[in-house]
């Protein structure tokens, strides 16, 4: 029997999708995000817990410390509504191929909406939100001259700046090809398994998770790279509520798919017309602030 649009394989189709999702989770997770899979309407707020770190403090025997570690947060609106589309029309491709094509488009249009969240996520630092001191908050050098010696301090800046346990240094691919075109650090890596000369994953450097990033996205800055506190930027992630179901109209589904491992999710609609037009669409509301000054910029000279 032919393959339609209302026959595609839902399982393919959620794999592939929790597959693109994931793909950009160990960025999300550098930051303090919440997703939910409840449908929500633009705007509406949802609450992004900061947790920070106790400090020591000298104790009387039989009294309490005062609590400095208080969990808190932000209610971050969730004012972007975002959505990425596909189509396909009959007589464009044999039946037998189209659910694994399909399931492949529904892929891809998540890693773009996904992309979306973490570029206006990272577009938040700047000058403005992070502070500006040299030597402080932000290195300048240009990309051919950086080396480990310039992401060490960094790591000293941020040493000193970010009073939090988890830093993730992020970068984009000149910067990635300026560190790991160093011999000592090709060779040290070479020397262990699943090293980044076979597999193009990039180790952790300095004790931080270091994330190579396509483009850091246009702001006021000119960034290559960043230590970012884990409270420094705040993403809030839900798909939009639904209005049709699966039958109306020309809807054939319309669904939430989750990844169960971090929660993600987004709509996904697929929409059959009698021209023989098949069509796919996933969404997301997401919002983004600034939380914490704990970031470290590295600026292009």
């Amino acid at each position: 029997m032919a393959t339609t649009v209302g026959t595609v394989n839902q399982s393919l189709v959620d794999a592939k999708v929790v597959e693109a999702l994931r793909s950009v989770l160990p960025l999300l997770n550098a930051f303090s995000y919440r997703p939910t899979a409840e449908g929500k309407i633009k705007n509406d707020a949802v609450y992004v817990p900061i947790a920070t770190d106790p400090s020591a403090q000298s104790k009387t025997a039989g009294t309490a410390v005062t609590a400095n570690g208080t969990i808190a947060g932000t209610s971050v609106t969730l004012s972007n509504h975002y959505a990425a589309g596909w189509d396909c029309n009959e007589g464009a491709m044999p039946a037998d191929l189209f659910p694994s094509f399909w399931a492949d488009k529904a892929a891809g249009a998540v890693y773009s909406l996904a992309k979306q969240v973490v570029d206006a996520t990272l577009a938040l630092i700047t000058a403005t939100n992070f502070s500006d001191s040299e030597g402080t908050d932000k290195l300048t050098v240009a990309i051919a001259d950086f080396g480990m010696s310039d992401l060490a301090l960094m790591w000293s800046y941020a040493e000193a700046k970010i009073k939090q346990r988890q830093k993730t240094f992020i970068m984009n691919p000149s910067v990635a090809g300026a560190i790991f075109g160093e011999s000592v650090i090709t060779s040290s890596f070479s020397n262990v398994g699943n090293n980044i000369i076979q597999t193009g994953n990039v180790p952790g450097l300095l004790g931080m998770p270091a994330l190579m990033y396509g483009a850091f996205p246009s702001n006021s800055e000119n960034l290559a790279s960043a230590i970012v506190g884990k409270a420094a930027l705040l993403c809030a992630v839900a798909p939009p509520q639904s209005l049709s179901v699966s039958g109306e109209g020309a809807v054939a589904e319309s669904r939430i798919i989750t990844d169960p491992e971090s929660g993600i999710s987004c709509l996904y609609k697929s929409t059959a017309t009698h021209g023989g037009n098949v069509a796919g669409e996933c969404s997301i509301l997401y919002g983004v602030a600034k939380g914490q000054n704990a970031v470290v910029r590295h600026e292009i000279a």
